[in-house]
């Protein structure tokens, strides 16, 4: 027995495989196989320590929370062993994801045992017989997507519409095929949006609060939005229509990514005259879209913040968070629920905040730092910054060992390193950056100057993110008002500072 000179604890690992059959659900699939393998536990002597159930879908090692605190607890030396059904129970989806989770096992000394065999991946001809299995898999999925997507896309050409019902229909099938019907109770209301848009002129939010007024509700719950108005204006299938294929997701690369939606080519889109009715006329929707690229709309998230009293300011009247728009190229501040309280130029608010702070520095000594939760920030910035470039160039140097053992192939070894290569010199030059900082903020700290001073001779060189993190070390919350009858630069502003200040 390989385990009895090791720790003698076990992680169980289950998952739920595409060649379970599909007519049992989750648990009741992991029921099972933690039945067979607690019996073959038992029968080899093997101490469970602790059950690891896969419960959620997908197939890229970041969206598996299980198998990352299983490679979690590995990595702390918590395990001599896996015991799972299969190889590919571990992962399949990608040769990147397997090498993770077998280069983790490895370097721990963690054996693999299934039903059939147990593997000790230090032992050559065992990891060469894992990574036979673990590619065998991979391309037993790919075939098995292959398979799935032609079989969608036919289906789809069709004239069936295979993607979650919209607003205005509900799901019926024809021979066993999944199409749409009307559902008289929102179509109404969906007929009612695009006249409002196209011929009474109103715009997405002033329709949505219409929508709202009257006691419409959307599916999700809650409120209509401009955004969820603007869902139905493009949505092709209420012509009768189906357009497939419009977008593709990228996978998490790391475990705080958000998987990414992005827009294919139009060459690539499916296009097809569905099998369900039309809510509207394609004219109707036509006149919908010239209309709709005709008007300007501000980006929906910028990539750089531009508002230096972001999450800092908001409205009195209902207490939600003021936002920046560009309005006639003038950045204004105004309430995101519509006809609340009046917008204003936030170059004003900005002064106003910006004055108030150097008020509340005047009346500190020139010797006392005058931003010392900032500096405090910037350090512990600085410290993930060299973890992160520490733990980065460790993951370079593993690139080389995974070329060696065929991992990785030249293209993709190369591929990989520019990308760890441009994240290093990132890094370090972040980490410069931050260093800089510190050394000039410390040179204005021993400096005479008054506190208030200083803050109005940098703030300018500062850029909006900078001045929002300066301002979220003083300031708690700022409460916006403007009364109707104040005039154009008249405002107020109560500002609570943090406690201490």
């Amino acid at each position: 027995m390989p385990f009895s000179s090791c720790k003698d604890s076990v992680a169980l690992y289950l998952r739920k495989s595409r060649m379970d059959p599909e007519s049992e659900s989750i648990d009741e699939t992991l029921s099972r196989h933690e039945g067979t393998l607690l019996k073959l536990a038992d029968t080899m002597g093997l101490n469970i320590c602790k059950i690891y159930k896969e419960v959620v879908s997908g197939d890229g090692l970041f969206t598996r929370p299980q198998m990352l605190q299983l490679l979690q607890d590995v990595e702390n030396d918590r395990y001599c062993a896996v015991l799972c059904m299969e190889i590919d129970r571990l992962g399949r989806s990608s040769q990147k994801d397997g090498g993770i989770i077998l280069e983790t096992l490895k370097e721990h000394n963690v054996y693999i045992i299934t039903q059939n065999r147990t593997y000790n991946l230090n032992d050559e001809l065992d990891e060469q017989s894992v990574e036979m299995q673990s590619f065998i898999a991979r391309q037993e999925l790919r075939a098995i997507r292959r398979r799935l997507r032609k079989g969608v896309e036919k289906t789809v050409e069709q004239g069936f519409f295979v993607a979650p019902p919209p607003y205005g229909y509900r799901r019926t099938y024809i021979n066993k095929r999944p199409t749409l019907e009307i559902y008289e109770e929102e179509a109404q209301i969906i007929r009612m949006v695009f006249d409002m848009y196209v011929n009474q002129g109103f715009g997405s939010q002033t329709i949505a609060d219409e929508l709202n007024r009257m006691g419409f509700i959307p599916r999700s719950g809650g409120l209509f939005s401009r955004s969820t108005v603007q869902f139905y204006l493009q949505n092709p299938a209420y012509t009768g229509k189906i357009v497939w294929n419009r977008h593709r997701r990228i996978k998490k690369k790391s475990l705080t990514d958000k998987t990414k939606e992005i827009k294919n080519p139009e060459s690539d889109w499916i296009k097809a005259e569905g099998m369900h009715p039309a809510i509207i006329s394609a004219e109707l929707f036509n006149s919908a879209q010239q209309i709709r690229l005709s008007r300007a709309h501000p980006p929906a998230l910028a990539r750089t913040l531009q508002n230096p009293l972001a999450g800092l300011i908001y409205c009195k009247n209902c207490g939600s968070a003021m936002v920046r728009r560009k309005i006639k190229d003038q950045p204004r501040l105004l309430c995101p629920k519509n006809a609340c309280t009046k917008s204003i130029n936030s170059l004003y608010v900005e002064e106003c905040v910006k004055n108030a702070v150097s008020a509340l520095l005047s009346q500190f000594a020139p010797s006392v730092p005058s931003l010392p939760d900032s500096t405090e920030a910037v350090k512990d910035r600085l410290y993930i910054l060299q973890r992160q470039l520490t733990q980065t160039q460790a993951q370079k140097s593993r690139l080389y060992d995974l070329l060696e053992r065929g991992i990785y192939d030249e293209r993709e070894f190369l591929e990989r390193s520019s990308t760890v290569a441009k994240r290093i010199d990132c890094i370090r030059a972040d980490i410069e950056k931050k260093r800089r900082w510190l050394e000039g903020f410390r040179y204005e700290c021993e400096s005479t100057e008054p506190m208030n001073q200083c803050f109005l001779r940098l703030y300018g060189s500062l850029t909006a993110a900078e001045k929002n993190t300066l301002y979220k070390c003083l300031i708690k919350r700022i409460v916006y008002s403007r009364g109707t009858n104040q005039k154009k630069n008249e405002f107020n502003l109560d500002i609570e500072w943090k406690e201490g200040i």
